[in-house]
This record gives C-alpha cells, sequence and structure tokens, in this order.
C-alpha cells in the first residue's frame, strides 16, 4: 500500500512521537542493543510537547507520511538542510515510506535553496542513506545516549 507525505501538523504531533519512539525501540536495537539506558536517553527529548514545537517552528521543516489515514512516517529537517529526525513505524518498515519522506525533505531543501544536506545516521540506518546516496562526512563518533553516529551528507538536485 502506498504512502503519502504532507506537511505535519501540531495536531499530528502525538502520532508522530509514538511512531519515532516506536521505532526507535523496536527497530534501532543494533544501535541501543536493548540497553534500557540507552534507549531512555535516546528518547528523552522524544516527547509529544516537543514535537508540537518542533513542529510549529518556522525554523523546521516537519513532515508526516500516511498510509490509510494513519501516520506511519516522520521527517524533521531545519532550514540549513540538515536531516534531524526520519523515522518510521515499525509496522511500515520497508514500504517506501522512509524513501517517500528522505525524498521530501530533499525537495523541500532544494525549495529553499539548499544544495546539501546533512543528518547523522545510526547504524540502523546506514545502509539505506547510503543507498540513498548519501556519503561519510567525517568519523563515527560516540553519541552522549550510548549509541554511535555516522555524519552524512549528499549533494541534492543529482541522482543517488
Amino acid at each position: 500500500m502506498q504512502c503519502t507525505t504532507r506537511q505535519a501538523l501540531t495536531a499530528d504531533a502525538a502520532a508522530a512521537c509514538d511512531v519515532v519512539r516506536r521505532s526507535i525501540i523496536e527497530l534501532c536495537a543494533e544501535d541501543h542493543r536493548d540497553d534500557p539506558r540507552i534507549f531512555e536517553r535516546w528518547l528523552e527529548n522524544k516527547t509529544a510537547a516537543n514535537f508540537e514545537a518542533w513542529i510549529a517552528s518556522e525554523r523546521n521543516v516537519a513532515l508526516v507520511a500516511e498510509r490509510a489515514d494513519q501516520i506511519v512516517g516522520f521527517g524533521l529537517m531545519d532550514l540549513s538542510g540538515v536531516i534531524v529526525l526520519l523515522y518510521v513505524s515499525p509496522d511500515a518498515r520497508f514500504c517506501g515510506v522512509s524513501k517517500a519522506l528522505l525524498s521530501a525533505l530533499e525537495e523541500a531543501a532544494m525549495a529553499a535553496g539548499v544544495r546539501e544536506t546533512k543528518l547523522e545516521s545510526s547504524n540502523t540506518a546506514l545502509r539505506f542513506y547510503t543507498s540513498a546516496g548519501y556519503t561519510p562526512d567525517g568519523d563515527p563518533r560516540h553519541e552522549y545516549c550510548g549509541t554511535y553516529c555516522h555524519p552524512m551528507s549528499r549533494e541534492i538536485g543529482r541522482s543517488a
């Protein structure tokens, strides 16, 4: 079943937050290794109130992916082209949701005049971003919550 992407609304905050939290807990075990201390720190700022603020901010592009009128993905990028969040519901993994959100974020970046997008990939998402044309942009580093992130970037407007 296809998904559609659209601008997130503050009314989407709780559902988007739930998708991101479930994705981290259920899909990112390679990163948090089922260590409650790690995913608790990773999740500490993933609150409905923070999602409302991120969605409402004029400095961000916040998108949701929907399938059958249900939010199945969330993407957040600042206007400088830094992709801050891109998560998919465990129920919609490998269905093109991440690809649709990434494409929509890159289109928004190009519309804002950004020529390069940047992000920090988890180990779990590394293969996805590499297949989308992202390349390393520095050495992997240990994050405060106990995971590793891989700085990556991609010149947009070119094929992956």
